[in-house]
């Protein structure tokens, strides 16, 4: 056996080499997960947030004529993807309600309204934003997007 004049071996050093290409595909592909769940987690919360956004909107803006002017649903929706930062191109609904509270339940869903609920105080609005988020490691494992969703109910109280 040769040893170099530094006193290390030629066969280590090619060890090291095989080993640090073994190890760096798993440690790449772990570290792009973590980032893409680091991105979802976060589209999760900015679109959760942009849901409560447009649902207090909605409730502060309900039309009472000496406070303010009534929102239209456009106005309502352009005003929650203003605050949907994380979740890119961003569906949003809005749907009114009436309370019910024996059941719990929603009466609405989407942007269809409850049959008789209307946009005025005592009933309940439903703002929910949806978006497709990419993931790059996702995409090596055969699924490309997350579908992240926020949904917020808030009584019109205006």
């Amino acid at each position: 056996m040769m040893l170099r004049r530094n006193g290390t071996d030629r066969r280590a050093e090619g060890q090291a080499l095989v080993e640090f290409a073994l190890i760096i595909p798993m440690f790449l592909a772990l570290l792009f997960g973590v980032i893409d769940l680091g991105r979802v987690i976060w589209a999760n919360d900015s679109l959760a947030s942009a849901a409560r956004e447009g649902a207090r909107y909605a409730s502060v803006h309900a039309g009472t004529p000496a406070l303010t002017t009534l929102a239209s649903k456009d106005e309502i929706r352009a005003h929650t993807r203003a605050f949907a930062v994380g979740g890119g191109d961003a569906s949003v609904q809005v749907c009114y309600s009436a309370v019910h509270y024996a059941g719990g339940t929603l009466g609405c869903s989407g942007d269809t309204d409850e049959a008789g609920a209307g946009y005025q105080r005592g009933n309940l609005v439903t703002v929910t934003v949806t978006s497709q988020i990419p993931v790059l490691s996702g995409t090596l494992l055969g699924f490309g997007t997350f579908t992240v969703t926020g949904t917020s109910t808030v009584l019109i109280n205006n």
